[in-house]
């Protein structure tokens, strides 16, 4: 795997970074391209084109066009919003509005994965920003632990990760209630202590039901390891060079890559840009198909497997267009503004 890059100065070989860069790339788009082909079951001799069109004789733009009709279409078919409004199975011992049952956990990360994947469509449409290019790493995020989740065909090892989850969740709020009761004043309502208050009790009442189910202690693995074992293509370095995904803010690479060298323009709205909205796009719907396959058969929702298929067969011919055309602009030299 290509080892992670971190820009120190302007003054760091930018070679090295290149290199790095274009072997992150090449690699995360054949590992794409492989697991799409594992999931329909094609060879490269069977590669079907869109519309008939050879992707070969698009351009960049007319990728991207390609890429967002599949990104919209898929999106459309799955209906986000008739889900958001489907019953799923809760276990009448959890009161609390946290997800802790299994389809609970699946249909919060649906719902989050398909708010994300709309403002990305729209977002890299629009806008040169790595804002927009978060929305990607926020998709890996929820896929590595959708799969995480339903990895064990044994129930009661399911509900155990489910309940995992849980434990996450109810620890990221007692940090945050406790960050809020730091940064509060003395006119404050107490709200943070009514968090906290809430948390602990939610936690007390989660040892309780794993006691009850006779459950293990089941954690969820660490964000890194999580995304090594569980995202597709194992790209995490990329993730972190390009995205938010990262520990650290991502407005250098805003900078870096977009902005015009000479003028300063910092070509907003993607002005010539339309390989690299095509290539994060066609990241961003892989990883939605993924979630919506991951969750569809918990949700009950058979009726995915059609329309996730079809996105994908329309994404394979273009991502591997995309890939290639990506992979030669980065060999040419990265951006001159480095």
């Amino acid at each position: 795997m290509a080892r992670p890059v971190i820009l120190d100065g302007v003054s760091q070989d930018i070679r090295d970074t290149g290199n790095a860069l274009i072997e992150g790339v090449t690699k995360a788009w054949g590992q794409l391209v492989q697991q799409i082909d594992e999931l329909l079951g094609w060879s490269p001799g069977t590669v079907p084109a869109p519309g008939g069109r050879k992707p070969s004789v698009m351009a960049d733009s007319e990728l991207r066009a390609a890429v967002r009709g599949a990104a919209t279409g898929l999106i459309g078919s799955v209906d986000p919003a008739r889900q958001a409004h489907t019953f799923v199975i809760i276990d009448p011992r959890w009161r609390f509005n946290l997800p802790a049952t299994v389809p609970a956990h699946l249909q919060h990360m649906f719902i989050e994965a398909s708010d994300a994947f709309g403002l990305g469509i729209v977002g890299l449409d629009h806008h040169a920003s790595s804002v927009d290019l978060a929305v990607v790493g926020r998709l890996a995020e929820i896929l590595a632990r959708a799969r995480w989740l339903v990895e064990p065909a044994d129930a009661a090892q399911r509900n155990d990760r489910g309940y995992a989850l849980a434990e996450e969740e109810i620890s990221d709020l007692r940090a945050a209630a406790g960050r809020a009761q730091d940064a509060g004043g003395a006119d404050q309502s107490g709200l943070a202590g009514e968090v906290a208050d809430r948390a602990a009790t939610m936690a007390a009442r989660l040892a309780e039901l794993r006691q009850e189910d006779g459950l293990g202690e089941a954690r969820l693995p660490k964000p890194r390891k999580l995304l090594r074992a569980y995202l597709p293509g194992n790209d995490v370095e990329l993730f972190a060079l390009l995205t938010a995904a990262g520990s650290r803010p991502a407005v250098p690479p805003t900078a870096l890559f977009y902005r015009e060298a000479g003028t300063g323009d910092a070509l907003y709205r993607f002005q010539r840009q339309h390989l690299t909205r095509a290539y994060w796009l066609a990241r961003a719907t892989a990883l939605y198909a993924g979630i919506c396959a991951a969750a569809g058969p918990v949700l009950g929702r058979a009726d995915w497997q059609e329309p996730v298929a079809l996105a994908e067969s329309r994404l394979r011919p273009l991502a591997l267009e995309i890939g290639q055309r990506y992979q030669q602009r980065l060999q040419r030299g990265l951006h001159p503004g480095l």
